[in-house]
């Protein structure tokens, strides 16, 4: 019954959430990933005679460090009144059992970031539709654009993805990486806002997350340790590798257990916090 409630809960948020006339601002930020990155990567190929690796289009704008900043910050945007509560919080809640809501919201965080994810993939290898290929080799426009183009210095392709990354690992596996550690930092920061919420310091909360995110995308292209206690730094896959030697100078498996540590601790403070939130006095209405 407890598993049937945490189930129920996570599938009526997502509705509302997939609903929300906000996320007509994840379809404005597809648009600029496109305009900013895959048509770059389009003309690359056209002007070379050359096709595209499939995810190569995702793998740079994972690697943007413009839209390293934009991806988190409209993720937020779009999980910002995350958990929604309304008048009758108190008798739904009371209904399911707080912990079971409580696991319902950490469920439907999870979807939301899955969702977000395989929208941006999704679109990022529609564009380049009858332009690109599946083998696990990386193109000659990532791989050789620089020396195709070198006084295209206008162009970004040849920074998109750089040997830090394309000499350590073939794009299937970059794909695979990248997708697993955004999906957790991206939970991470659902978690963030969820125990900011119970600890009744949502706008807090919000405002904390943000300058968080903005303070580790300034430091993660700064060649020094302090970036590695950030989130931000731990998502961004060709910085785990050294930038002249084939050999990484971050462990992968630590981010993810650096992922899986913060989250865990979130959910715990927040099971914990959630027995003394008093729900009969929520005043917020909500669609």
């Amino acid at each position: 019954m407890g598993r049937n409630n945490v189930f129920r809960v996570a599938k009526t948020e997502y509705v509302k959430w997939i609903r929300n006339p906000k996320m007509i601002i994840l379809l404005v930020m597809l648009i600029f990933a496109y305009d900013y990155v895959i048509l770059e990567l389009i003309e690359a190929a056209d002007k070379m005679g050359e096709k595209l690796q499939v995810f190569e289009g995702f793998i740079g704008i994972s690697n943007s460090q413009l839209l390293l900043m934009i991806l988190p910050i409209v993720f937020v945007g779009l999980m910002g009144d995350f958990p929604r509560v309304d008048g009758n919080a108190m008798f739904y809640i009371h209904r399911v059992g707080k912990g079971n809501w409580l696991l319902g919201q950490v469920l439907f965080a999870a979807m939301a970031a899955g969702t977000y994810l395989v929208a941006l993939l999704g679109f990022s290898c529609f564009m380049l539709l009858d332009r690109y290929y599946t083998g696990n080799l990386w193109s000659e426009i990532t791989t050789k654009y620089y020396l195709f183009a070198p006084n295209d210095t206008m162009s970004m392709v040849a920074n998109l993805t750089t040997g830090r990354l394309y000499n350590n690992l073939p794009p299937w596996n970059a794909a695979l990486h990248i997708c697993g550690l955004m999906f957790l930092f991206l939970l991470f920061i659902s978690m963030l806002l969820l125990t900011a919420f119970v600890c009744k310091m949502r706008i807090g909360g919000i405002v904390f997350t943000v300058g968080l995110l903005c303070l580790g995308n300034v430091l993660a292209y700064m060649e020094n340790n302090i970036r590695w206690l950030f989130p931000t730094a731990h998502a961004i896959l060709e910085i785990h590798f050294d930038e002249i030697y084939k050999k990484p100078i971050m462990d992968m498996r630590f981010s993810y257990i650096y992922y899986l540590v913060l989250i865990l601790v979130c959910v715990m403070v927040s099971y914990i916090a959630i027995d003394h939130y008093d729900f009969s006095r929520i005043q917020e209405m909500e669609e």
